[in-house]
């Protein structure tokens, strides 16, 4: 549950930062069909970018690990907190639900507003205008695209400006911007608590109605078409699967077909898209190593998938040796060399239970210290060799350690949080 609601969060996360780029960069810029691309292939990025994992290959050697509870942890509980993990269950597991909730209620809204508009559609008649076939509905003064049907009211039949009223819907029918619309009112189901899905999509529709906009002044009068839109705009449909002449938006798109158009940094605009992309990839996306064992007989390796950081957080001392027991691994590099000894790190663990900063050297306050934790790697090398090899400080022995314990999820462990831990860990070989 709570790895689904992380998800959730990462996707709000890259919705906020795409739809925030768009508006400070973009929306102003008369680019409409690049803005149409970025509008909706970045709606669809934030859902996706979050799923995308990145590997990374490690080299270790098979190890056996174990805990010699010298280090005199009675500051943590040797048993599961059974009420935080229940009271954090339940409040998951209720946010949850009241997302699945809003999701069906948003899904059935657009269900049936889907075959509202297939009755509308159904009701009126064909006929062809100017060469072009189109809906006749007995509504008046409409005029709008379900799809790619060009629907209009009966009255508009005799209206003078009629060329410019189909003009603007052939452009959303050629276009297909239909399946933008369609598009982006299913992902913002799926955002429905966000507010920024809201204006994303409603900004997918403004640029659509730009656009048409624009292909229509440039074959007709620009005042007369502005003058022909607002007498429409007190009888305009309020359906979010349609696109209109006569939208909602009518003031906006006044203001766009009357501003000039600077494209003169349009380039530099969307270059400026390419770092924010790999940001939110980077910081947003999924880790996991390969690691690669190999045995002390130097068979042929053998690759583990392994997640690096587990998306629920630990509530008890034992799920923190189970992680170290299943993660820790002897470093290939130090194996070859016959290098055993010691790695001390010490973790910052901050109020919220997630590990902070990772140190190799004590720092000067108070510390908690955790069992140590010795870790059997094995070779082939003689017992001479073993005795000639001891280091205390081997950078892959250190390494090793602060990779495992910066990878330790949330600590929901009250005795921890906010406090600094010491953690031994000892490399031998045999």
């Amino acid at each position: 549950m709570e790895a689904i609601l992380y998800y959730l969060l990462k996707v709000s996360i890259a919705t906020v930062v795409f739809f925030c780029t768009y508006h400070l960069l973009l929306k102003k810029i008369k680019q409409f069909v690049f803005n149409r691309i970025y509008l909706a292939g970045s709606f669809l990025a934030a859902f996706i970018i979050p799923l995308i994992t990145f590997q990374s290959t490690s080299y270790f050697s098979g190890t056996t690990t174990y805990f010699s509870g010298n280090g005199g942890t009675g500051f943590l509980p040797a048993e599961t907190n059974v009420a935080s993990d229940v009271s954090g269950i339940e409040l998951a597991g209720f946010i949850l639900f009241l997302y699945l909730c809003g999701l069906a209620f948003y899904m059935v809204k657009l269900i049936f507003g889907f075959f509202e508009a297939a009755r509308i559609r159904k009701s009126c008649t064909e006929k062809i205008v100017s060469g072009r076939k189109v809906l006749i509905t007995q509504e008046k003064d409409l005029a709008f695209t379900f799809m790619d049907n060009i629907i209009i009211g009966k009255n508009l039949l005799h209206h003078p400006s009629l060329e410019m009223i189909l003009n603007h819907e052939v452009v959303h029918s050629r276009e297909r911007h239909f399946f933008d619309i369609i598009l982006a009112e299913f992902l913002l189901i799926l955002q429905w608590y966000n507010p920024i899905a809201r204006f994303q999509a409603q900004a997918i529709r403004n640029n659509l109605e730009f656009r048409a906009d624009e292909r229509v002044i440039k074959e007709s009068d620009k005042q007369d078409y502005q003058l022909t839109m607002l007498p429409m705009a007190m009888n305009r449909i309020n359906f979010q699967l349609f696109t209109a002449i006569n939208s909602s938006n009518l003031q906006k798109r006044i203001i766009m077909m009357n501003t000039k158009n600077k494209n003169r940094y349009a380039n530099l605009t969307r270059l400026a898209i390419v770092p924010i992309f790999a940001l939110l990839l980077v910081s947003l996306s999924g880790k996991k190593t390969v690691r690669i064992s190999e045995s002390g007989s130097d068979l042929e390796p053998s690759s583990e998938l392994m997640q690096e950081r587990p998306s629920d957080p630990f509530h008890s001392k034992s799920e923190i040796i189970r992680f170290f027991s299943e993660n820790l691994k002897y470093p290939a590099e130090a194996r070859k060399a016959v290098l055993t000894g010691k790695a001390r790190i010490y973790a910052k663990v901050n109020p919220d239970g997630h590990i902070g900063e990772v140190l190799d050297v004590r720092p000067e306050e108070d510390y908690l210290e955790f069992d140590e934790i010795v870790v059997i790697g094995y070779t082939n090398n003689g017992a001479e060799e073993l005795k000639k090899t001891k280091s205390y400080s081997h950078p892959s022995l250190l390494a090793e350690g602060k990779r495992v314990v910066e990878s330790l999820p949330r600590l929901e462990i009250a005795d921890l949080q906010g406090k600094l831990v010491q953690f031994n860990f000892k490399f031998d070989l045999q």
